[in-house]
């Protein structure tokens, strides 16, 4: 990806250019995100006359008194003043905060010469989705007729960035989607056997209805950088790593055999150097976890619910232990290792035991900076809006800490 070059965002209407940087977008776990609200506001500024050609911009990142303005426009035509807050996760408190921009506004009606400050300020609010909340706080408003919620959001296949009802193309690389489309059709097992002999013997474990997930997943393991394949002569155990050799380092495993089939993806852990609230060294620290599904037969679907999560050495839990996994849990949930993680966990209580009981934000600040910087405090409701128990999240997290000072 080319260099982030300095922004050169215009002080004044009519002054200089639009910003020279290059937003930063990422494909993990079946979906395109910017990378940072940043990115975010790069994007729309850069592309500012194709998504709102009745408008001009004024300043991005205007400073009034204590309070910041992500998007400061106005109406080409009546030159009405118009604000556009940014945000790249759902914040409930967002038409709240437009308002409380309105009043500081109105007060003080900055580039007065350029805006007619006697028509209503139009406030516009951009998410890719809107806590109920958000809803009722607009409908409760006074000002609702002068509020818009827009939701952007990607079509993956197509690199189309949609907000609203318009489609943008991104026309800049994007990290973790190779050149070869993530959604291409498996190709005919022929093919494969003469080009990739053990990756044919593989396929033959994973039943024809789990074949073209399975292709999904690895063609995602392979779009992030430096991973490369590798797959025992047997077919029959397959690592996403740097190398095959000892020490290098691991995105995911798949252990299949005729009785059954183990997925394994390298993931946080809590470790000896975390404490209650702080940590010594390196916050992230990669453990092995199988993941263990509530649905084994659709084993690498991203919507698949993740019922266990249990540190493993092996290829796998054994059949005697998948044959009652409630007692197996019940047996391994309460023994742990001098990291204290537990042996086995619950798909959607992992987030829990990785924090020590949502006490040590250490890791998540670091693979989710932008969601913790929003709420430090209570940082944790910030993942309740997530699927935190299926495959794609587990997939997302992985793909996280595998690209983490890579």
């Amino acid at each position: 990806m080319a260099s982030r070059k300095k922004s050169i965002t215009p002080k004044y209407f009519g002054q200089g250019a639009t910003s020279e940087k290059i937003p930063r977008i990422v494909y993990i776990a079946n979906n395109l995100r910017f990378q940072s609200e940043e990115d975010l506001e790069i994007y729309i500024e850069n592309h500012f006359d194709e998504l709102f050609p009745d408008l001009d911009l004024i300043q991005r990142q205007f400073r009034l008194k204590t309070q910041r303005y992500d998007l400061l426009c106005r109406n080409k035509h009546n030159h009405q003043a118009v604000l556009l807050e940014l945000k790249n996760d759902e914040d409930r408190d967002i038409v709240w905060q437009l308002v409380r921009y309105r009043k500081l506004i109105f007060d003080q009606q900055p580039f007065s010469e350029k805006i007619d400050y006697s028509l209503p300020i139009e406030l516009i609010a951009i998410s890719p989705s809107f806590h109920e909340d958000s809803l009722t706080d607009k409908e409760a408003c006074k000002f609702e007729d002068n509020i818009q919620l827009l939701i952007f959001s990607f079509i993956v296949e197509e690199k189309i960035v949609r907000l609203g009802e318009f489609n943008h193309c991104i026309p800049y690389h994007i990290a973790g989607l190779s050149d070869v489309s993530i959604f291409e059709a498996i190709p005919n097992y022929t093919q494969i056997l003469n080009e990739a002999p053990a990756l044919a013997l593989l396929l033959q474990y994973i039943s024809q209805e789990n074949r073209d997930d399975f292709w999904h997943l690895r063609n995602l393991f392979l779009a992030q950088p430096k991973v490369k394949e590798i797959i025992n002569s047997l077919g029959s155990r397959v690592f996403y790593a740097t190398s095959n050799r000892e020490g290098s380092k691991n995105l995911a495993e798949i252990c299949v055999s005729g009785k059954q089939t183990s997925l394994f993806l390298y993931l946080p852990s809590r470790h000896a150097g975390m404490g209650f609230y702080d940590v010594v060294g390196n916050p992230v620290k990669i453990k092995r976890f199988e993941l263990i599904f509530d649905n084994p037969q659709s084993l690498f679907k991203l919507d698949n619910n993740i019922q266990y999560l249990a540190l493993i050495s092996t290829r796998g839990i054994t059949l005697k232990e998948r044959e009652n996994l409630s007692a197996t849990y019940e047996q391994n949930h309460l023994i742990s290792g001098r990291d204290g993680m537990p042996k086995w966990c619950k798909g959607d209580k992992y987030l829990f035991h990785l924090s020590v009981g949502y006490n040590n934000r250490s890791a998540c600040q670091e693979l989710y900076p932008e969601l913790i910087s929003k709420n430090p405090t209570e940082w944790w409701q910030e993942f309740q809006v997530q699927s935190t128990d299926k495959l794609g999240w587990f997939a997302d997290l992985a793909i996280r800490a595998w690209r983490y000072k890579i």
